[in-house]
């Protein structure tokens, strides 16, 4: 039976160390018991409890592999219909769906299918603004981290002496957003790239190559006052009273292992 496994010890920004801090959390990676052929046609899994296997097919000279979708009605909060957005694969890894608004109330905002490339790689779906960007910047897209959506951000398109990596799922399932990086290397140094916190672009730097590599990670501590209103139960700093309003993602729960 698959069961979902995660990665919070990468669950990035001030808890981790900062040489991980573009890597965030994806506990809704899947894991199999049994061998997977996504990429075969006509391949089917074993029946997964509360799930419904949906096959894959052609679209023109595409492959898009089959997903499962939750057999349950979509979930409904405070108002606001909800839809599936099926999972995807990366390369035999599977990254559960969730659930989405079908619209968003907060904004001009239009929702993005996600979509296969001929390679096999995935561009997942994302809200992305409806209105003209600020000039000389492009939109960076959101994604759900298993818990809650994490907003997208405008950034420059191009910037002098660096440029953009894209967003990426690693071989382990594990999300790595995008950054800046330095066109040209420094002999001994290690990038360090930095990261968009919500409200600025926190910069990378470089350090010493030894410095990097003799690091602890396991040992590491943030420093004093780290944790300052950090809500235990929800894992998630305390914000200001707001009004109540339906989550721009929720995973799919229920009881299926």
């Amino acid at each position: 039976m698959p069961g979902r496994y995660h990665y919070r010890p990468y669950y990035s920004r001030w808890y981790v160390h900062p040489y991980h801090r573009y890597h965030y959390s994806t506990w809704v990676v899947v894991s199999f018991t049994f061998a997977v052929h996504p990429w075969q046609v006509g391949w089917i899994p074993p029946a997964r409890a509360g799930w419904s296997w949906m096959p894959g097919y052609w679209s023109g000279p595409v492959w898009v592999p089959g997903y499962w979708s939750p057999v349950a009605y979509a979930p409904v909060y405070y108002g606001v219909n909800y839809v599936y957005v099926p999972g995807w694969w990366q390369n035999d890894i599977y990254i559960e769906g969730y659930y989405r608004p079908d619209t968003r109330d907060d904004g001009d905002w239009a929702w993005i299918e996600g979509y296969y490339l001929e390679d096999g790689t995935y561009i997942s779906g994302h809200w992305e603004p409806t209105g003209v960007a600020p000039e000389g910047y492009s939109w960076e897209s959101g994604f759900f981290d298993g818990e809650t959506w994490v907003e997208g951000f405008w950034r420059p398109t191009f910037r002098t002496n660096y440029v953009w990596i894209s967003s990426w799922f690693d071989a382990d399932g594990i999300y790595n957003s995008g950054y800046w990086e330095p066109t040209e290397a420094m002999p001994g140094q290690v990038w360090i790239p930095g990261w968009f916190d919500g409200n600025t672009w926190v910069e990378g730097y470089w350090i010493d190559e030894s410095a990097y590599s003799s690091t602890d990670y396991d040992s590491w501590q943030p420093e004093e006052g780290w944790h300052d209103g950090w809500d235990p139960e929800t894992g998630a700093i305390e914000p200001e009273p707001v009004e109540e309003r339906a989550p721009l993602a929720v995973p799919v729960s229920f009881e299926e292992q």
